[in-house]
């Protein structure tokens, strides 16, 4: 036992001191790691914790720097070094470096974020350089400045409110060009109708004494003085005029507000306007016409050869009712409005070729004192003759000016209508308010003068032999 202590003693004390040699470099080196990683560990969580500026501020001793590194970034060229305000801050131009580096990272929104300051705080927040070492790091901070620029080619001036309107500009370039052509989708007119001689407005309407009342609502007839709707409400007109006449009808105004406008304001005063009695406020439009020096007509809904598939609406004239019906129809249309001359049929191509249904029709316009005006619907109408046996005031149209609404068809309509009135000595062309009709009736209109013609409302061109003896 004494012999295997002495022997093996020295060995278990050089095993014993070899290991615990071998052992404390190893702690030295894990204690060595474990700090290292605290510190990178701590470094980042104080990274994401604080945002980019504060952490510069804080390297140059909690001292707000992050405008002043704004500033460098939102001035292309380079600061120039001034004085130092406070003589605190020490200028640190590697940090200074790091700023600019960060600050295209940040989005633009922060770049606005902060009030524009004057060049001269700018350059008082750099300090001057104070060694050759930090005059080399200044140099070395020199070509950042370019870089900041290739990488952020939009970046706001230095003064963000005037900055911004030239953003927004771009932006409401495009609201302008719509507002050109977007007149298309608010008006019916591709361009402002500007007549050249704006005509006298014509007497408010309706006259008391024109006036009779009903439980339907007011009715034009004749007052007690012999005065007649239609001469009273009608346009005045040179008859001493020998040049050829032509009459302009824009008919179905008053269910589009837009179509309605462009008429009334748009269209010289010696066009007439016809208005459908189903407008929601007819008296309203025909005041405005009348206030333009439009002068007024009445469309009353009749039977077209396509109906009941196309149907003028509730209160149409149709041959399959009798004179009494028909007669109800037509005063209801009468009581909608006020200060019209006449009545328009509206889509009436069969209706006005029924000489048993027209006739009781033109008798009662006649006892209240209007005229009629045929649309031309139907080449077999009886207008003209039936007006003749009751000494009506009465007008067919000579032409459609717009089945086709184009500018080539306009025009040679146009050519054929001042034909008819040479020859003739009158002529009538009926039009929707279609954009087009109504641009070419403006820019046609303006030459007619100078043409050797007169446009003349529709009073100037109604009567008959008959009907002038009668009111004479």
């Amino acid at each position: 036992m004494a012999r295997f202590g002495q022997d093996n003693g020295p060995e278990m004390s050089e095993r014993g001191a070899g290991s615990s040699g071998l052992k404390l470099p190893l702690f030295l080196l894990l204690g060595y790691v474990v700090a290292i990683s605290g510190v990178v560990i701590w470094l980042t969580l104080s990274e994401l914790k604080k945002p980019p500026p504060e952490v510069q501020a804080s390297s140059e001793k909690e001292q707000p720097t992050a405008a002043p590194a704004k500033m460098v970034d939102a001035k292309p060229v380079r600061p120039e070094p001034g004085p130092d305000k406070a003589g605190k801050e020490k200028p640190a131009l590697v940090t200074d470096t790091k700023i600019a580096k960060a600050v295209p990272a940040e989005p633009a929104e922060k770049m606005r974020f902060p009030p524009a300051s004057d060049p001269a705080e700018a350059k008082a927040t750099i300090s001057p350089p104070k060694s050759n070492g930090a005059e080399n790091m200044g140099k070395a901070k020199e070509p950042t400045a370019p870089k900041v620029i290739e990488k952020r080619p939009v970046t706001p001036p230095r003064e963000p409110a005037p900055k911004a309107k030239p953003g927004t500009e771009t932006d409401t370039k495009i609201p302008r060009k719509v507002e050109k052509t977007g007149p298309r989708e608010r008006s019916v007119m591709r361009k402002p109708m500007r007549w050249i001689v704006p005509d006298d407005p014509l007497p408010p309407a309706p006259d008391p004494g024109l006036v009779q009342s009903s439980a339907i609502g007011p009715l034009p007839k004749i007052g007690d003085d012999g005065r007649l709707p239609y001469r009273v409400y009608a346009k005045p007109f040179d008859v001493s005029d020998k040049r050829p006449r032509i009459g302009i009808v824009v008919t179905g105004l008053g269910l589009s507000n837009a179509a309605t406008e462009s008429a009334i304001q748009g269209l010289p005063g010696g066009v007439t306007l016809a208005f459908a009695p189903y407008s929601s406020k007819l008296d309203e439009w025909m005041r405005l016409a009348r206030t333009a020096g439009h002068e007024v007509l009445l469309n009353i809904p009749m039977e077209p050869l396509s109906y009941p598939a196309y149907d003028p609406g509730p209160q149409t004239l149709l041959t399959s009712l009798n004179t009494r019906s028909n007669l109800d129809r037509l005063l209801w249309s009468l009581s909608r409005g006020s200060g019209y001359v006449g009545v328009m049929d509206f889509f009436g191509s069969r209706f006005t070729a029924s000489r048993k249904h027209m006739e009781p029709v033109l008798s009662e316009l006649k006892r209240r004192g209007l005229l009629y005006l045929d649309s031309g619907a139907s080449p077999r109408t009886v207008t003209l003759s039936l007006s003749e046996k009751v000494s009506l005031p009465a007008a067919v149209s000579s032409i459609i000016l717009d089945e086709r609404a184009s500018r080539t068809n306009l025009d040679r309509k146009f050519g054929e209508l001042e034909r008819r009135a040479k020859s003739e000595g009158r002529a009538i062309g009926v039009a929707s308010p279609y954009p087009v009709t109504l641009e070419r009736i403006v820019d046609w209109a303006r030459q007619l003068r100078a043409r050797g013609f007169a446009i003349a409302p529709i009073s100037a061109l109604t009567g008959s032999v008959n009907a002038q003896k009668a009111e004479k």
